[in-house]
């Protein structure tokens, strides 16, 4: 039985207090352990919760430790399995067989709750139905429940007809955090589901991924009955989608229920309706009763198709999520904050504040706030004199709406438009005083403009500059970090501005947060729920900060102590949408003009994009002598999305440059800016004839840009030129984007592009990449700059060939891209590798990122991440150990962690995916500062010294030459040997390594492998022919190496075994030393003794090198007795001349010196006959033990020579003593020095 393991009392705090998140190494067992001992039922803080035995299962494999049962309640029916997971005690618990639903998932935990009273958190884990017209989602995938609608709860209205009445039950913040901290965890390193699973679950193949095929089948076809499974089925009528064989992570709402979802009609309806993402039917029994959180494995698709052949796998993703989860959910209450530092004039050191201030700060912190049009001529103005805003203003008031002021309107309404106006005005006016701050968050943008993290660090990033003082929070040692990069992850961000925050003092400090709904629906709410409990702290310590939130209309996400301002209900909204129909609606009627005024304000709604819209159609109309103003108008569509489908069908002219303009703005990997766009569609048309040979200019004849009206043209008006800092090429409202993929608009436009769409816009993109690169003058260009005497400039191509930039970038990119499921060997063959690099490296900012002219293709696609042209590459082209030899990475492998892409590193190595033996090879290596020492390394030498078994067995698999020397001229088995991996030394000999070959310059290898070998390492090497009587340069054998460097237990292995070391046990280096007498001045006393009596078990002779006066110098009387003892020659003299009883002498060896007395040694004789040549220390060491020991005779010698007047002081001192009065005698007529050198 294993000894028996506390774990430390848990508890969870859900008082409104900033909880922090702290992550916990992930668990590498394979097996629970078993600890008998029963715990308090007070012990268990989490609950598990699964609906059917096979998620049971699943969750009983995931623990670390099995716990025996405790007893229950008596009003308690539940079965539990009781254990732990990393720091968490942990109650597993099952429905009963047959009893499914809300009612009874709620009678179990309630039931759960009596006998386990402390569980404060609840997780419901299982299978669940995806909803594909939401989410790519597949089989196997997880789905974690941001909120949870009863999707079955409504009220029969007209015709039958329920209309669902569904309330959101949203996660605690606790759980919510925990996955916020998990998700950015994941961001940077990735998920370990699969290696999970493996890991869990060997020997139990049900729950390991099925080899099957991930079918989907449209909403309108039927499973055909009474078939149980889909073989029967027309396979034709399946959805195309592109292969996907790794579990992804989906975070968005469940919809539960009392009844198993299987029509896929009904599903899109209720998905569309209700915004889920997946079905199940206990979560809403759950959500009231605890803190719980939905994880849901996808088993099927919620439709007629259902079968259990997914179930298990299902089940196994969801639970191996869990996992993940509890290891960085907190285990015990989270401490009170400390006391914040007392509020100083100094702030924390100038360097590290300067340093976390540029961290902090990103280049697209303000891309989207610039991008907002300015607010129309006196238009937003009645925001300032509203009720809610003067309110929200109002210091009195703050104790009401805790500093809360939310703005929600329709999409297009005009709220980021008013909340720049409101930013813009509170800046001005409270400039002096405070810090006002605001972030937009930018759907179109990179991850920091559209995330969370971004806006934490753009807000506190303004508050410190802000407000200067509040630097000194930085004082906090909380808040030190040894890797500043470490402040950047979401916690410790939420930590710094919780921090400054409360910091402020009297400080006012207000926020504007604007565009909620462009961020992810999880996120938001933890951020949310973050600014309440900030907001409570604040308002309890009476600091003036304020929060201005603008969204759409979210039903799940409310403040309950907030002010709420609708935007479309507002009048002097409406007043505004009047002014701007009176300003730009150019109709010279005034009649006419009125009526029409009167008549866009009733349709618009309030929505200020479809006015604007609108009133530009008209205006066309009127432009080109239209008389159906009236008539145009009743037909526009009322709805936004409609009204953009209306734009993009009413003219078929020009609909293949349309597609092309939509589907760069979709899928460019960069937001393009307007030159590049319009040569990006040029270059597209002119494959398919419809454009003139030479590209667009933009610049006319006077100076000024058509990039605008080239922009608005070629969208039909639903894109833009962005007119900031560096102009982009966008939709002109988020709310386009939404109608073309969240809406079905693209594919109801163009049904030819099929359901994997993205597949072919990537693919035409590269197409358009690659007839740039064709065009003549850009192939003259290439040529140029393959002349090293040419010096064509950046910025000279950059102004003659705008898209070039972006072309040499990512055509490799949407090639990769459309690999999925359009083959690219064509594309491959002909790409030609010398031109592209030429005109990549003359954009490339960095020297180090260039590429040589000799860089092989496969070397370029590694480095870019491009893994199905890998795959594709290779299949043609079976090397993957080609070496760039000036190549910044060298090697292909290193190339593909340098992109950080997990799936390269996969198709360099051929394999399907990165787990061999159950384990992921690319586990902590995240990045390529991660790889450690691989410089100068090949990949097999690496591998093989950091101890990476997987890939070493891949790579030997793959055919990589074992015996290959590095830059160092190191081999693997020399690399293996260095850093004691024993495992890989095996595989390494078993696959032909050497092991008595040279290395670089003839150096052997044994010796070093040797010098650092294990026991085991070492009996192996043995075992498998290394030759121990190798000697190198400096005669140094395999003993020689192995006492000098300590490894004495290995050292002691070797001499018990029957190795022949009779050619070297005496051998000598060029210092005449042998492993003997270099052992015998090593350090630890036990094991040099018994180095010593194995060496000379085997051989050693003590009088060979200077074992006896090493071990005499060094005191070491254990040594000395035994060499004594096996024959040690006491006269013997070293290579100063000195015998070892001169040098028991000379380092005050007093015991050696009776010692070597006792073994009969004549040391009367030895010092008159010798003492000569002893160093004065000697000397006196001898006096004085000649004094003691009534030596007349060596006495008289030695005060022959003059001594110092302290040794005869303790000389006279010891003879007196003794009684020795003919010594006492001779020691007063003894000369001192001191006495000689006063006279001369």
């Amino acid at each position: 039985m294993n000894s028996i393991r506390r774990s430390p009392p848990e508890d969870f705090s859900f008082d409104p207090k900033r909880q922090k998140t702290f992550h916990h190494a992930p668990d590498t067992s394979h097996e629970p352990s078993r600890n008998a001992s029963p715990k308090l039922h007070e012990k268990y803080t989490v609950a598990w919760i699964c609906a059917l035995h096979i998620e049971m299962t699943a969750a009983e494999a995931m623990l670390d430790e099995l716990h025996d049962a405790l007893p229950t309640h008596v009003d308690d029916s539940n079965t539990y399995t009781l254990g732990r997971i990393h720091k968490h005690n942990v109650v597993i618990s099952c429905l009963p067989t047959g009893y499914y639903g809300t009612i009874n998932a709620a009678t179990v935990i309630s039931n759960l709750k009596r006998s386990f009273p402390s569980i404060r958190a609840g997780l419901m884990v299982g299978i669940g139905g995806g909803v594909p017209s939401k989410a790519d989602i597949r089989l196997g995938d997880v789905v974690v429940g941001t909120r949870v609608m009863q999707c079955d709860m409504g009220k029969i209205v007209e015709n039958g007809q329920l209309q669902r009445t569904a309330i959101a039950r949203i996660p605690h913040q606790l759980l919510c955090t925990a996955v916020s901290a998990l998700r950015a965890k994941q961001e940077r390193d990735g998920t370990s589901i699969t290696s999970i699973v493996a890991r869990k679950f060997v020997g139990h193949s049900g729950y390991h991924r099925p080899g099957l095929p991930d079918d989907l089948f449209p909403p309108t076809y039927d499973h055909e009955p009474p078939n149980l499974d889909c073989n029967q089925c027309d396979r034709t009528k399946l959805v195309p989608r592109r292969q996907r064989s790794e579990p992804a992570i989906h975070y968005g709402a469940i919809a539960s229920g009392n009844q198993v979802m299987r029509s896929a009609l009904q599903r899109d309806i209720i998905g569309q309706e209700l915004d889920v993402v997946c079905f199940e039917m206990e979560d809403a029994g759950l959500m009231d009763i605890i803190p719980c959180l939905p994880i849901r494995g996808i088993c099927d698709y919620s439709d007629s198709h259902k079968n259990k052949s997914w179930q298990r796998y299902a089940a196994a993703t969801a639970a191996a999520f869990t996992t993940e989860l509890l290891a960085v959910l907190p285990s015990s209450e989270v401490r009170e904050r400390l006391e914040l530092p007392s509020r100083t004039e100094s702030g924390p050191p100038d360097g590290r504040c300067q340093q976390l201030l540029e961290l902090l700060n990103f280049d697209q912190k303000d891309s989207r706030q610039s991008s907002i049009k300015t607010a129309h001529a006196k238009t937003c103005r009645w925001l300032l004199t509203h009720a809610d805003y003067e309110a929200w203003l109002n210091p009195e008031r703050l104790i009401q709406h805790h500093g809360f002021l939310w703005i929600r309107g329709k999409p297009g309404a005009g709220k980021s438009t008013i909340m720049k106006f409101a930013y813009g005005n509170m800046r001005k006016a409270r400039r002096r005083h405070g810090a006002t701050a605001a972030f937009f968050f930018n759907a179109r943008g990179d991850y920091i403009e559209r995330s969370v993290p971004g806006m934490y660090r753009s807000l506190l990033l303004q508050l410190l500059q802000g407000v200067p003082e509040v630097q000194s929070v930085l004082d906090d040692p909380d808040l030190e970090y040894q890797d500043m990069n470490e402040c950047l992850q979401l916690d410790h961000l939420k930590e710094m501005f919780w921090s400054a925050v409360l910091y402020l003092g009297q400080q006012p400090f207000n926020c504007f947060i604007d565009a909620l709904d462009e961020c992810d629906e999880q996120q938001v709410m933890d951020m949310v729920r973050f600014f309440e409990d900030l907001a409570t702290q604040t308002t309890e310590k009476h600091i003036k900060f304020r929060i201005c939130f603008s969204s759409r209309h979210y039903p799940y996400i409310f403040v309950p102590e907030s002010i709420n301002l609708v935007l479309e209900h507002q009048q002097g909204h409406t007043e505004d949408l009047a002014a701007f129909v009176d300003s730009r609606l150019r109709i010279q009627d005034s009649a006419l003009r009125s009526q029409l005024q009167l008549d866009i304000l009733q349709k618009a709604s309030g929505v200020f994009l479809w006015v604007s819209l609108v009133v530009d159609i008209l205006n066309d109309q009127y432009s080109r002598g239209g008389m159906d103003l009236k008539k145009r108008l009743r037909e526009i569509p009322e709805d936004l999305h409609d009204l953009f489908k209306d734009m993009l069908r009413r003219d078929e002219r020009n609909k293949e440059s349309l597609l092309l303009c939509i589907l760069w703005i979709l899928c460019a990997k960069r937001p393009l800016n307007p030159s590049e766009f319009s040569h990006a569609l040029w270059s597209g048309l002119l494959m398919n004839g419809q454009a003139d040979e030479e590209p667009p200019n933009l610049i006319r004849a006077d100076g000024s840009s058509a990039a605008d009206r080239f922009v608005i043209g070629s969208s039909k008006g639903l894109a833009e030129v962005v007119k900031t800092k560096q102009p982009r090429v966008q939709f002109i409202h988020e709310s386009v984007r939404d109608f073309l993929l969240k809406s079905g608009g693209l594919r109801e436009l163009w049904p030819d592009l099929g359901y994997d769409w993205q597949i072919q816009a990537h693919e035409r993109l590269k197409e358009c990449c690659s007839c740039y690169f064709g065009y003549h003058p850009v192939q003259t260009l290439a040529s140029q700059l393959l002349d090293t005497s040419n010096m064509t400039s950046k910025d000279n191509a950059q102004e003659q060939y705008p898209f070039l930039d972006y072309a040499s970038q990512h055509i490799l990119d949407h090639a990769d891209a459309a690999d999925e499921a359009i083959s690219q060997q064509e594309f491959l063959s002909r790409f030609s590798t010398l031109p592209w690099i030429a005109i990549s490296n003359l954009f490339q900012k960095h020297d180090s990122r260039r590429y040589t002219a000799n860089a092989n293709l496969l070397y370029i696609l590694a480095n870019r991440g491009c893994a199905n042209l890998i795959r594709r590459w290779l299949k043609d082209h079976p090397r993957t150990n080609l070496v760039g030899k000036k190549e910044r990475f060298r090697y292909p492998l290193f190339a593909a962690w340098a992109s950080g892409s997990k799936s390269s590193v996969a198709a360099i190595l051929n394999v399907s995916t990165t787990m061999c033996d159950g384990l992921d090879i690319t586990e902590g290596l995240g990045r390529i500062k991660d790889l450690g020492k691989y410089l100068g390394r090949t990949p097999l030498s690496w591998a093989s010294q950091e101890g990476r078994v997987g890939i070493v067995k891949i790579l030997l698999r793959n055919g990589a030459f074992v015996s290959e020397h590095d830059s160092n001229g190191r081999t693997a088995l020399s690399r293996a040997s260095q850093s004691g991996q024993h495992e890989i030394i095996r595989m390494l000999i078993d696959h032909g390594a050497e092991l008595n070959a040279a290395e670089f310059e003839g150096r052997e290898q044994i010796l070093p492998i040797f010098k650092a070998a294990t026991e085991s390492t070492a009996q192996l090497l043995v075992e498998k022919g290394a030759d121990i009587n190798i000697r190198n340069e400096n005669g140094e054998t395999v003993l020689h190496h192995m006492v000098l460097n300590r490894k004495h237990g290995t050292l002691q292995a070797l001499l018990n075994t029957s190795i022949d070391f009779r050619s070297i046990i005496n051998a000598t280096d060029k210092f005449n030393e042998t492993p003997l007498s270099r052992n015998s001045r090593q350090s630890g006393d036990d094991d040099r003794v018994t180095n010593s009596i194995l060496l000379i078990r085997r051989g050693a002779d003590p009088n060979i090198g200077e074992a006896i006066h090493h071990a005499v110098t060094f005191g070491f009387k254990r040594l000395v007795q035994l060499y004594i003892q096996h024959g040690a020659d006491m006269n013997a003299r070293d290579n100063r001349g000195c015998t070892p009883i001169c040098l028991a002498f000379e380092n005050k060896r007093r015991e050696i010196v009776s010692l070597i007395l006792d073994e009969g040694v004549d040391v009367n004789a030895s010092i008159i006959n010798d003492s000569a040549g002893w160093s004065a220390v000697a000397r006196e060491e001898a006096l004085i033990w000649a004094t003691k020991n009534g030596q007349t005779s060596v006495v008289e010698f030695l005060v022959r020579s003059s001594i110092r007047s302290d040794v005869k002081e303790v000389s006279l001192d010891s003879a007196e003593i003794e009684g020795h009065k003919a010594i006492v005698d001779i020691l007063k007529s003894a000369s001192t020095l001191e006495e000689i050198g006063l006279h001369n």
